[in-house]
């Protein structure tokens, strides 16, 4: 699994604390890690953004407005 899959499995991508307290997150792969191999979170970040920007517009595509999906519900109850 790759970082750009984990982003878009997830659905975002994350802070480095939330990072290192989630179950999800790739097994081998710690937020040590990624700090050796990149220097910081914000590289990797950058790099995965623009080598992987095919994989990631998914993730954007299937963001939703939480907003939006409340009002609908609310208004799908109400009738």
């Amino acid at each position: 699994m790759t970082m750009a899959d984990y982003f878009v499995e997830r659905g975002s991508i994350p802070t480095p604390k939330e990072f290192t307290t989630c179950p999800q997150r790739p097994p081998l792969i710690k937020l040590t890690t990624i700090r050796r191999i990149f220097g910081s979170w914000s590289t990797m970040e950058k790099y995965t953004k623009s080598f992987c920007a095919n994989k990631l517009t998914t993730m954007t595509e299937k963001k939703t407005n939480a907003l939006d999906e409340l009002k609908a519900q609310a208004t799908s109850v109400e009738s």
